[in-house]
Formats: C-alpha cells, structure tokens, sequence
C-alpha cells in the first residue's frame, strides 16, 4: 500500500513538475560569418572588402526601394526601362568615374514595348470567410484578365501532374490551384510542365503555390501560359486549398489583373576601361537590373565587379598585362535582353579577349534547407570554365578563398553571358538557384548578402585575371578536352 501511495505521488509530481513553464533562454545571435584565413601568398587580395562591397548592394537596394515607394507597389525594382534603370546606370557610371576607368560611357538601347502590370488583385470568398490573396504575383509577361476581371471557382490539383489532373475536378472555366516543391525554379517547365498541363485542360486561370515556409511573393520568368498565371506564397495558397475543402464546390475567386505594353523606353549598356600594357583584353560583365531589391540577383554581381575595378586600378599600368574592360549590362529581366543580344552580335568586343568573366549572384547566404532561415555562411555556388587549362586556374582559385561550389562544374553558363559565352573564354561563380529559396522574391533583401562569400568571390575573380595574365591568349582561347 504505501508502495502505491509512493507511486502514485512520484507520477502526480512528475504530471505536476511537466506542466510547470519551462525557463527559455532569450535568443542568442551568432552575427560573425564563418571566414577563410588567406594564405601569405594571397594577402594583397585582402584589400577587397566584403564589407564594403556590401555598401554597394545596400546602395542597388535602396534604388529598388526608392521605385517602389514612388508609386509601384507592386511590380517594383530595379525594372529595365523605369526611372530606378535610368538611376542605376547614372550611379554605375559615376561609380566607374571615381575609380578612375577611362572611356566611361553609355550605350543607349531602345526597348521593344515593355510589359509593365499596372495593377492587380485576387480575391478568394466561400461561405462568408474571405481570403486576400496578397502574395498574388503574376508571372513575367502573363496575359491580362478581361476589363471587368474574373469571378470563377477555385480548385485544387495537387501537384499539377497528370495524375492529381485525373482525380481533381474538371478545371476548365476555372482558376486552377496547385502545389510547387520545384522550389530553385521560377521558369515555364515548373514541376514537369505542370502549367502547360493545366492551361491545355482550358484552365480561366493558373496560380503556382511556391511550397517555400512563409509567404513569400515571388516573380517568375515567362511560363508560356495562355491564360493570366501567377505565383502565390504557402500561407495565402494553403489558405485558398483550405477555404476550397470547406466550401465543397461553392467557392468563388475573382481575379483582376491590367497590363500595359509601354512604348518608347530606353535603357542602357554602361562601359568603363582600365587600360593594361597591351590590347588583350578581360571582360568583366554584371547585368544591372533586377526584381524587387534584388540583392543577390543583381546587386551583388554589380557590386563584385566594382571592386574589381578598385583592386586593379590600383595596380601600376605596366603590371597589367591585359585591358579590362567593365560592362554593366542592361539585363535580362525583360523580353529583349537587348545587351546580351548586340554583344552576341558583335563578336568583334571579344577577338583578343583572354577571359570573360560574369559577376552574377556572388553574395547569397545559405539558408536552411526546410525555411528560408539565414546561416552565417556563403551559399553553395555553382560553377563554370572554359577549357582544361582555364578550369585548372578557376579551381586553384576558388580552393584559395574557400568559395563553396558543386564538386562538377555545369556544362554551359546561365544568366548574363549564356547568349554571347561561346566567343570567349569564360568563368562563371554564382550561387546555386541565384541564392536560395528567397531568389527573385521579396525576401531577396540587404539581409541575405554573405560579406565573407561577396569577398571571396570577388577575390577569387582577381586572382583568376592576375594567374590568366601569365598564360599566352592563344592558349587560354584553345579550348583543351580532357
């Protein structure tokens, strides 16, 4: 007996003391990035800051900000063609200047007529519960609603996959809801085509909940669709799935979006110079524009290649063997990509170019895997080489500054120099998926910029040049299979 009462009280103590609150340290903050120590050989690429390299970014960023508060809340950034392009290229060129490139100048492109959404909103109500779809994006160059909108029925398909297509409900006349683990992609073939499946079943609209944690807003490039697409963040998509279940077939959804095509805009190729010892040439390219703040995708690369441009300057003329040539292109953010295009075009820019080098998406955080919760460390980058010889010195390089890449490089560059890579040799360091899940979305802010990983691409860009100047031209632009 007085075992049981024993028992009995041990349980009720333990049942007591478990839902006592339990004492909960604040958080902690672990704010310094993990570093790499340089070696006695590399100590001059030390001068290249990431700190100040951030300031670049933060300064791209606030542009960004600047559009947006101006008046377009929501198609806002560095967008080609608008007043915060015109800003950008103003402050790239001075930027230039101020280090002291020669031939600063302008190369003026006149645009095709530019998608620009004026205004837009989604609405989902059943049952007397009314859900915003706030995080409502649509995707890059998506068809406008008709003048008075859209009042259709919301359904959901899953994944979008034929399967999940076969079980939902017929989707024709309706807006059609399905879920993305595809998370790295912002592109038309997302989730194995699933947008083209849902469009040839005679879908009224399409909306791809991005299955990232949060409610992120994010801008997709072109998916091809006939009907006005968008993207949605988890929260407002789980949101609309939840209030779909409910309703049990009474749900509405109206859909509003207005689009013009703006006529008569200009952009521009910006150029600046650092004279070498002879008329070989490097090339340096960062496109300049970019979507919301757009921190990694571009401001990074843009502010990579300005401190480039400061290390090199200050190195006598006479010890650079090779012209540097810094182009800050006008983009790919939009349906010309007009830079990319006349480069292309004009393989002349690269006949005595020993190495072309694209700064694009040099600074991501790593993020966790399950969330977009920041690390203190560099984003694992993929990578790309021209040639055995080349790729002997880009890896050495990035084995110097311990820039985290993908063991294999890829087999052709993305981004900037995709169109025009092919007429010289290349390299190319960008953060895998342009800087995880918060790339081209709202969240891609000051805050995600690594200062130790914008360093140590940027120096191992330098040290790239400065092992390159040592190789004949003719050797770097003969393109050795292993």
């Amino acid at each position: 007996m007085k075992k049981s009462i024993a028992l009995s009280l041990a349980l009720t103590a333990t049942v007591v003391s478990a839902q006592q609150p339990r004492p909960q340290e604040p958080t902690h903050v672990r704010a310094n990035e993990v570093g790499w120590r340089l070696a006695p050989s590399d100590s001059a690429y030390g001068s290249i800051d990431g700190a100040r390299l951030k300031t670049y970014v933060e300064a791209q960023t606030a542009m960004s900000r600047q559009y947006r508060d101006a008046g377009h809340p929501q198609y806002w950034g560095r967008i080609t063609g608008t007043s915060a392009d015109a800003e950008h290229a103003k402050w790239l060129a001075d930027r230039f200047r101020q280090v002291g490139l020669t031939d600063v100048r302008e190369q003026a492109f006149d645009l095709p007529p530019q998608w620009m959404p004026q205004s837009w909103s989604v609405v989902a109500s059943a049952n007397g519960s009314t859900v915003s779809v706030d995080t409502a994006q649509p995707t890059y160059l998506a068809v406008a609603t008709p003048a008075g909108g859209l009042d259709v029925e919301p359904v959901w398909v899953g994944l979008g996959s034929d399967a999940d297509l076969t079980m939902s409900p017929d989707v024709r006349g309706k807006a059609a809801f399905f879920y993305s683990t595809d998370l790295a992609s912002r592109h038309a073939p997302i989730m194995d085509n699933a947008i083209r499946r849902i469009g040839e079943r005679g879908a009224a609209a399409i909306f791809v909940v991005q299955g990232i944690p949060g409610n992120l807003r994010t801008q997709f490039y072109p998916v091809n669709s006939p009907v006005p697409t968008f993207s949605v963040g988890q929260k407002d998509g789980l949101a609309v799935r939840d209030l779909i279940a409910r309703a049990k077939g009474t749900a509405r959804i109206k859909i509003s979006l207005a689009v013009d095509r703006t006529p008569n805009l200009k952009s521009a190729m910006i150029w600046g110079t650092l004279p070498g010892a002879t008329d070989e040439t490097v090339v340096v390219v960062a496109h300049r524009d970019g979507w919301f703040e757009g921190a990694n995708d571009n401001a990074s690369g843009v502010a990579t290649m300005i401190g480039l441009a400061e290390y090199f300057a200050k190195v006598p003329k006479e010890q650079r063997r090779r012209t540097i040539v810094f182009l800050g292109t006008n983009g790919h953010h939009d349906n010309g990509a007009e830079s990319g295009v006349w480069l292309a075009q004009h393989p002349d820019v690269f006949a005595k170019t020993a190495v072309l080098l694209n700064c694009e998406h040099t600074g991501a955080m790593g993020t966790n895997h399950t969330s977009t919760r920041l690390s203190n460390v560099a984003d694992v980058s993929t990578w790309y080489a021209s040639g055995d010889r080349l790729a002997d010195i880009v890896v050495k390089a990035l084995d110097a500054f311990g820039v985290p890449t993908y063991r294999e490089s890829a087999a052709t560059p993305a981004g900037e120099i995709s169109r025009y890579f092919y007429l010289a040799p290349s390299v190319q360091v960008m953060t895998a998926a342009g800087g995880g899940y918060v790339w081209h979305s709202d969240q891609e802010s000051d805050e995600t910029i690594s200062t130790t990983g914008l360093a140590a691409v940027t120096r191992a860009y330098a040290r790239i040049i400065v092992d390159t100047n040592r190789v004949p031209l003719a050797e770097l632009r003969t393109r050795q299979k292993s």
